[in-house]
C-alpha cells in the first residue's frame, strides 16, 4: 500500500472519530445555563456567581446576561482558577428561545424554581422543565441538570427539594401523556426529544436511564453568599479546571 493511501485512511478515519464524537455528544465547553421561570431568581443568582454579591429588586430581564471568568469563589484563593461563561436566560415565554443557542456549548443547565411560590407556577415550570430535557442538542450532548430550588432561606414558607422534585416529575409526566396525545391526533410524530421511559411513570432517575441525562436537585439561597454552594459545585463538576 503506498503512502499516500495510507494517508487517506489515515484522515478518514481521523474524520469518522470527529463525526461520532460529534454525534454522541463531544466536548462540552464552558457555557452553564441558567433557566427558569421569571422571578425565580435566576438574575440573583447569576451575579452571586459572578461578583460575589446580589441586586436585589431587579425585573424580569428581556435578554440574556452573559458573563465569562472565574467563579467569584474562586476569584481570590484559586488562582488560574477555571473559566466559566454564565448565561442567565430570560424566563418570558417570548425570548426563551435564547437557550437554543447556547445548547451545543453548554457543559451543564441550571434550572432555578422558586420555593416558596412554586405551586401557583408549578404547571409553567413543568412546562419550561420539558422544553430543556426535550431540547434536542442539550439531550443528545446529555448534558446534565440541576434542579436549583431557591429561596430555602425563607423556612417553612418554602418547599422542601424532594417535594418540588416529585411534584415536577408528577407535573411532566401529564404534560408527556398531554403532548404525545396531540402529536398522535395531529399526526406530526411530536418535536424533540422523548422524557423518560414509554409506558412508565415519569421520574428523573427514569429519565437518567433511557436518556443518559441526569437531574440532581440543590438547596438554594441566592441572597445567601453562602447559600450557592450546590449550585458551585455542580459549576465545577460541569467545567473542570
Amino acid at each position: 500500500m503506498s503512502n499516500a493511501a495510507v494517508l487517506l485512511l489515515v484522515l478518514l478515519a481521523v474524520l469518522v472519530l470527529v463525526v461520532l464524537k460529534r454525534l454522541l455528544g463531544g466536548p462540552r465547553g464552558s457555557v452553564v445555563l441558567l433557566v427558569g421561570p421569571c422571578d425565580a431568581g435566576k438574575t440573583t443568582l447569576f451575579h452571586q456567581l459572578v461578583e460575589g454579591s446580589t441586586h436585589l429588586g431587579t425585573v424580569a430581564s428581556m435578554q440574556a446576561n452573559e458573563a465569562s471568568g472565574p467563579l467569584a469563589s474562586e476569584k481570590a484563593s484559586h488562582p488560574g482558577a477555571r473559566t466559566v461563561t454564565l448565561v442567565d436566560v430570560p424566563g418570558h415565554p417570548r425570548v426563551r428561545g435564547a437557550m437554543d443557542r447556547y445548547a451545543d456549548r453548554a457543559a451543564g443547565l441550571v434550572f432555578v424554581v422558586d420555593s416558596v411560590d412554586f405551586m401557583p407556577r408549578k404547571t409553567e415550570a413543568a412546562e419550561q422543565l420539558y422544553e430543556v430535557l426535550s431540547q434536542p442538542a442539550l439531550a443528545r450532548r446529555r448534558t446534565p441538570v440541576l434542579l436549583a430550588c431557591n429561596k430555602q432561606d425563607m423556612g417553612s414558607k418554602a418547599h422542601t427539594v424532594d417535594f418540588i422534585r416529585k411534584r415536577l416529575e408528577r407535573e411532566l409526566d401529564q404534560l408527556r401523556s398531554t403532548r404525545g396525545a396531540l402529536s398522535d391526533v395531529s399526526g406530526s410524530g411530536g418535536q424533540g426529544v422523548q422524557l423518560g421511559v414509554a409506558g412508565e411513570p415519569f421520574t428523573f432517575e427514569a429519565h437518567a436511564r433511557a436518556r443518559g441525562v441526569k437531574v440532581a436537585t440543590a438547596t438554594v439561597s441566592a441572597v445567601d453568599k453562602g447559600g450557592c454552594g450546590e449550585v458551585e459545585a455542580f459549576i465545577r463538576r460541569c467545567v473542570p479546571a
